[in-house]
């Protein structure tokens, strides 16, 4: 049995895609090891929820507030003094390394003593881990870009850039292969490394079938219009301000929004202040554990897909709200960012595309799903045709198991 280790810096809980792909290559008859590392409280209580539930075995690496916290304090203390260094443009020394992830260290001394065929990293901070441990135990190594990481920010520091460029150079030649969450960032990658020896292919944030019971599309009943998103946490710039506006011009008390994910102060606040009348029908549930999203978005009629098209990371990214909406049977709005207009050309029976940050078109999309009750359920019924039958995690994972098993 060939031994896979997956490495990430944040938790699994808030890493969907660390978990599919686990899930994938066990089933696929792999010995799979995931190392994460404590990123955050609120997803500590979800991490044991969900690791209760799972075949591959997982170590939590470089200690938190609660387990080893000696280790984790230490390894805070040598993050920030690392990251002021990097700052002053410093990145030999392995400063590079210790800016990007807290527990680097820690990370690659677990990783080295496992004996694997293949290391993947599955963040920035990872990438040079996976690459060290597959080249101290001859063995392969990937990386995946859930994210493009070099235009992640609209005002990206320079230090910040140029480290993350210094480690992309440093340690992606030697992997043998590279994934990507959409064609687009995949397009960028092939860009910035031509001579890249290995594959470098699309891994779509698609869902497993097992994620949903129902066999078939709900069609509506009643006369609300119900629309949703969700993230981890629901918060200023991500293109809710204007939906809330658009409703609000609406004005239309048959018309709900629901957002799911932890609520910040500032949006909090927002809301407060901005939805004035609509407010009484602004839903906040709070965090849908990732295995049980598509089931809870399938209680709605339109999923939001609001990306703004700025840093470049939010225009040419595919995320997994529209890959929920499908297998949840949501009819997809969507803003016209370069990758959602390529997805939506792509299978324009599933949804609509509205002009980014354009609150008219926003409200008269919103209010056209509202009044075309025909519109709507078909293509509600389109978006769960697709994933039945083509956008689902089932047939995206074969991608990554040919790639592995290549590989061997």
């Amino acid at each position: 049995m060939k031994t896979v280790v997956l490495i990430t810096t944040g938790q699994p809980s808030v890493n969907p895609r660390v978990v599919k792909e686990a899930d994938a290559l066990h089933t696929a008859g792999y010995k799979v090891i995931v190392l994460y590392c404590f990123w955050i409280r609120w997803a500590s209580e979800a991490d044991k929820k969900l690791l209760k539930n799972v075949s591959w075995s997982h170590q939590l690496v470089g200690g938190s507030p609660t387990k080893n916290k000696a280790l984790y304090y230490f390894t805070k203390a040598r993050f920030k003094l690392n990251s002021a260094v990097n700052k002053k443009g410093h990145n030999n020394l392995l400063i590079a390394e210790r800016s990007q992830a807290r527990c680097y260290d820690e990370l690659l001394q677990v990783a080295k003593s496992i004996k694997a065929s293949l290391y993947v990293g599955h963040n920035l901070g990872a990438l040079s881990v996976a690459a060290k441990a597959a080249e101290h135990n001859k063995a392969a190594s990937g990386f995946d870009f859930e994210d493009y990481h070099r235009e992640e920010n609209d005002a990206e520091r320079n230090a910040l850039k140029k480290r993350i460029v210094y480690l992309e150079e440093k340690y992606l030649p030697d992997c043998n292969y590279i994934s990507t969450s959409s064609p687009l960032i995949t397009a960028r990658v092939k860009h910035n490394f031509p001579t890249f020896r290995g594959p470098v292919f699309s891994l779509l944030n698609c869902f497993p079938l097992s994620h949903i019971s129902k066999k078939e599309i709900e069609y509506k009943t009643d006369e609300t219009l119900q629309l949703f998103w969700f993230s981890q946490t629901v918060g200023r710039n991500r293109g809710l301000e204007a939906v809330v506006a658009a409703l609000a011009q609406l004005n239309n008390p048959a018309i709900h929004l629901t957002l799911a994910g932890r609520v910040d102060e500032g949006f909090a606040r927002f809301i407060d202040e901005a939805a004035g009348k609509i407010k009484e029908r602004i839903h906040l549930p709070g965090i849908i554990q990732p295995n049980d999203l598509p089931a809870f978005a399938a209680r709605f009629d339109v999923g939001l897909a609001t990306e703004k098209a700025t840093p470049l990371n939010r225009n040419i990214c595919l995320t997994n709200k529209i890959f929920t909406y499908l297998l949840a049977g949501d009819c997809i709005l969507a803003s016209d960012t370069d990758a959602q207009k390529e997805f939506l050309y792509s299978y324009k029976q599933v949804g609509l595309l509205y002009k980014n940050e354009d609150i008219k078109d926003l409200a008269q999309k919103i209010d056209f799903l509202f009044k075309d009750r025909s519109f709507l359920n078909n293509c509600k019924e389109s978006s769960f045709a697709l994933a039945l039958k083509e956008l689902n995690w089932e047939n995206e994972s074969k991608k990554l198991l040919r790639q592995v098993s290549s590989l061997f």
